[in-house]
């Protein structure tokens, strides 16, 4: 148990959208960076990667990348390594290693790298180990997306998790069957009127949330050692000190003030220059559980014209989610937000339709938005579900829908560089779309 993490494992595989490069992409022409181009060769690396679904995703759907997986997990890494081979994947590089032995990133180094949840886990010598991977091997340009667990939202969480991880280790099993163990005396503890539970309702909601996840996963998120959430600030100090510049979040509300802040609280923004000072705030403002943070090396700002053609030139798709009407209700961090039917209904009108770039529909007839307000629209509709990237050119499907065969709940999209969740119920519309990315429909 005192292991850096969980060995006796393998995370169980768990797709997120925001590690794609298509998502990347996305995301920072809102923002108004320039990501590296993602229609031209480049490099994505995944630490961490458990089964490798989300590697297998990006090799899949960008035969021009080479993608590079690692984990410290002998079995994990033999898994994807068998499944890529299955696949026919031979852009994929499945790499089992210790993160302080990494090996040098190679010519060029990486466009992105990627990282979800392992900072939270790992102690603070592996941390930095990651760290100077990503400082050696981070290309000029390239972008690093961080998940981890912050301040305030998990501040609490800390003592319930220390309480969990030592009774899981007073019995036999393995790590599964020691979080279960550890869990119940917390509901236990829940039910018997326990002060902590009284003082941080939040946290019986979470323990309510656990019953519903699987125990391999919550082993592996609950039982590390090193267990601990991150004040944005000190992850921000520690991305400068290898020269990377925070950029924003990979999870698009984040980045809109608007739907993300209680609004009496959005004018104590003003006059801090300090991008940390003005991010604490933000985080303890909608109590802030996790972050998915953008860092870059090098880069800047785009010029106004510049970020105006940079979203114009973006390709969107209406998923399976886009509401039949133009009524939207956006679920945020300060509670429901509903869209403007005046902005929002026009574009998904246009998307019903079929793909439509930014531009295209800045041009609808009798449409005028704002470019700002057309902005947060298309970030807003991604992080809802509604609509996505679509790739430019289109890939092949043809890799996608041989990992797809191997998947169980997820169908690889190849022309949206991403992989859709399959229902318990899949009607003929929904098998259409999947069709038209290029994913195989179950059944």
């Amino acid at each position: 148990m005192n292991a850096d993490y969980v060995r006796d494992l393998v995370y169980p595989a768990q797709f997120h959208r925001e590690m794609t490069p298509a998502w990347i992409d996305a995301v920072g022409r809102g923002l108004g960076f320039a990501a590296p181009e993602i229609g031209r060769p480049f490099r994505w690396c995944e630490l961490g990667c458990g089964e490798g679904l989300n590697a297998l995703v990006v090799a899949a759907s960008h035969p021009q990348a080479q993608v590079v997986a690692i984990d410290a997990n002998a079995a994990a890494i033999a898994g994807l390594a068998a499944a890529a081979q299955a696949a026919g994947l031979r852009n994929l590089v499945a790499l089992q290693a210790e993160f302080a032995d990494l090996p040098e990133a190679g010519p060029g180094g990486f466009d992105f790298i990627v990282t979800h949840g392992v900072l939270s886990w790992v102690s603070d010598a592996t941390r930095q180990a990651m760290l100077r991977f990503i400082d050696r091997a981070l290309a000029p340009g390239g972008l690093v997306y961080a998940h981890y667990m912050t301040h305030p939202g998990l501040s609490a969480a800390v003592a319930a998790q220390q309480l969990v991880r030592r009774h899981a280790a007073t019995g036999d099993g393995d790590s599964a069957q020691r979080v279960q163990r550890g869990l119940a005396l917390l509901s236990q503890l829940s039910q018997a009127g326990a002060g902590f539970y009284t003082t941080y309702p939040q946290e019986r909601q979470r323990l309510q949330a656990a019953a519903g996840q699987r125990a391999e996963t919550l082993a592996h998120e609950l039982l590390a050692a090193h267990w601990r959430p991150f004040h944005v600030a000190a992850m921000l100090d520690e991305m400068a000190g290898i020269g990377l510049d925070y950029r924003g979040s990979a999870t698009p509300p984040d980045n809109i003030d608007a739907v993300s802040l209680p609004a009496a609280s959005r004018p104590l923004l003003a006059g801090l220059a300090d991008r940390a000072t003005a991010e604490t705030l933000r985080d303890l403002a909608r109590n802030q559980a996790l972050r998915r943070d953008l860092y870059q090396r090098g880069g800047a700002s785009l010029a106004p014209a510049a970020h105006r053609q940079a979203l114009d030139g973006l390709a969107l798709a209406a998923l399976p989610g886009l509401p039949a009407t133009a009524s939207l209700r956006f679920d945020t961090p300060i509670g429901p937000v509903e869209g403007d039917p005046a902005l929002f209904g026009p574009i998904l009108a246009a998307l019903r339709q079929g793909p439509r770039r930014v531009g295209e529909l800045a041009r609808l007839p009798g449409f005028a938005p704002h470019p700002v307000a057309l902005n947060q629209a298309v970030q807003m509709l991604l992080w809802s579900g509604c609509a996505h990237p679509v790739l430019q050119p289109l890939p092949d499907p043809a890799a996608g829908q041989a990992v797809s065969r191997g998947l169980s709940g997820w169908r690889v999209a190849p022309a949206l560089g991403t992989a859709l969740p399959v229902p318990d119920v899949v009607d003929a519309a929904t098998r259409a779309q999947w069709v038209a990315f290029g994913a195989v429909p179950p059944g």
